[in-house]
């Protein structure tokens, strides 16, 4: 599913991540956008996106409420590959919006250390190393693995934050990192209207 080409694009992500200040004042960077009911756009109906970049180049974030498939960690590395004995289990594979949907990441947090991680918040890594994937696989932890990811251009989240398209809640991880899925959009929906 990680196509090769997309490799390059990844990496510039995480370098953009990496190389990004800290969460500024009024930074939505770790919370959680939150569709609003009346949401225009039904690629975002009912979900929940966490926000791993948010400034004045744009903003950048997962939907973490979605999940497209499940399939073993080498079939997702090399799916061209012949079967092998299949051990572990069967990982998730999210939907984390329209833009770059070959595009592979992993959000995870500690229990899953990498060098090549970057920190996006307290707990929270954002990586593309294969071997995470495949740890995933051989162990329980928290993390999510993401196919595309959701990008605003510069201004436009405001202006949809502003149409009240969605909501924002701080970025808990217990809820980042829950496998229900389907109770997600309300209990964010409930941690809602926090003034940053």
């Amino acid at each position: 599913m990680i196509a090769r080409a997309a490799a390059l694009a990844v990496a510039l992500v995480l370098l953009a991540i990496h190389g990004a200040p800290a969460a500024s004042p009024g930074s939505l960077k770790g919370w959680f956008l939150i569709a609003a009911p009346s949401m225009p756009d039904p690629r975002f109906a009912g979900t929940v996106i966490y926000m791993i970049r948010h400034g004045p180049d744009g903003a950048m974030g997962f939907v973490i409420n979605r999940v497209l498939a499940e399939d073993w960690a080498d079939n997702i590395l090399d799916p061209g590959s012949a079967p092998s004995a299949r051990e572990g289990r069967r990982i998730p594979v999210h939907y984390g919006g329209p833009v770059g949907a070959e595009e592979g990441y992993i959000l995870h947090s500690g229990d899953y250390p990498s060098a090549g991680s970057v920190r996006v918040a307290e707990d929270v890594y954002l990586s593309a190393d294969p071997a995470i994937l495949r740890e995933m696989g051989r162990r329980q932890g928290r993390g999510l693995f993401i196919l595309g990811y959701s990008g605003w251009a510069p201004g436009q989240l405001e202006s949809e934050l502003a149409r009240d398209d969605w909501a924002i809640a701080p970025g808990d991880t217990r809820l980042l990192f829950d496998p229900d899925l389907a109770g997600k959009w309300r209990r964010a929906w409930a941690n809602r209207g926090v003034e940053l």
